[in-house]
């Protein structure tokens, strides 16, 4: 079985050094913004305009699944809609990524039952193609709510599986918040309790992950970022086995991002984060493109 594994595992880095990350912005089917939320929110220090809400969701490339990565989740922006009806209606988003040896897609359904409380759910279907092994198709289901406290506070509450191929499922729950804190400064961050399913190899491994990340505005295109994370709590019913990667990969780092475009932009910065194999802390360059809906 360990022999197994291991392979998986570089066959998954050769997928994860070929792929980039980026923030992904939603398409919705309609363009009405409306949060519920009464006030004058301030100038978004997140690069978001006003009447987007931020949400955090299981990341699509399931190449950085079993690897370390700098974040658990990746963001996604929405425009939430309310509706004074009885039956609030369901708007449906959509999201894509394409990697060169990974593809995915997602269909994201939200709903506002009462201003300010934003529900949503989504499933992802993905595949990825490797030399050796061919193809392998995964599925993710998600769901949570998001409240909007007022206009510089925002918390949610999700959980999700994924099923990781069959091979290591895990299950997935957390709660995350947002607070700006001035025109020019922003945190947001997360607690996030991850455990395998059930899988081939016996394995039941469980954590509890922190993370938190700043931003600062220099001007309206440049802003500085300061990433950390690590996990705060772990159990493994193997001692012999390694933790997966993703329970056990304690980072910290910077970079600074710049918006060249209205909707594109790019970050660049360096993150320590730990090695798989030696267990040192070692630096990776952070290079994204960034995207965001336009007006």
């Amino acid at each position: 079985m360990r022999r197994f594994y291991f392979p998986l595992l570089m066959i998954l880095f050769f997928v994860y050094t070929k792929s980039f990350a980026q923030d992904i912005p939603v398409k919705g089917d309609s363009l009405d913004l409306k949060t519920g939320v009464t006030g004058e929110l301030p100038k978004q220090a997140d690069s978001l305009r006003s009447g987007q809400l931020p949400l955090r969701f299981p990341r699509l490339n399931p190449a950085e699944n079993l690897l370390p990565q700098f974040t658990p989740y990746q963001r996604f922006t929405l425009t939430p809609q309310h509706s004074d009806t009885n039956l609030p209606p369901i708007h449906w988003h959509g999201a894509a990524s394409d990697f060169i040896n990974t593809k995915s897609r997602t269909a994201i359904a939200t709903t506002m039952p009462m201003p300010g409380l934003l529900l949503h759910s989504s499933a992802t279907i993905g595949l990825v193609e490797t030399p050796f092994f061919g193809k392998g198709y995964y599925y993710i289901l998600d769901a949570g709510a998001h409240y909007t406290i007022n206009p510089a506070l925002m918390m949610g509450i999700s959980g999700g599986y994924n099923s990781n191929f069959g091979v290591m499922p895990f299950w997935n729950t957390g709660i995350d918040a947002s607070y700006q804190l001035n025109r020019n400064l922003m945190f947001d961050g997360g607690l996030t309790y991850m455990k395998t399913a059930g899988n081939m190899f016996s394995l039941n491994q469980s954590a509890v992950m922190v993370d938190l990340h700043g931003r600062y505005r220099l001007s309206d295109d440049w802003y500085l970022n300061a990433y950390g994370g690590m996990p705060v709590l772990q159990n493994n019913n193997q001692p012999n086995r390694p933790m997966m990667p993703m329970m056990n990969t304690p980072y910290y780092g910077g970079s600074v991002e710049h918006w060249f475009k209205p909707t594109m932009g790019v970050e660049a910065g360096m993150i320590w984060i730990r090695d798989m194999f030696s267990g040192k802390m070692r630096p990776q360059p952070k290079l994204e493109l960034l995207f965001r809906p336009g007006r």
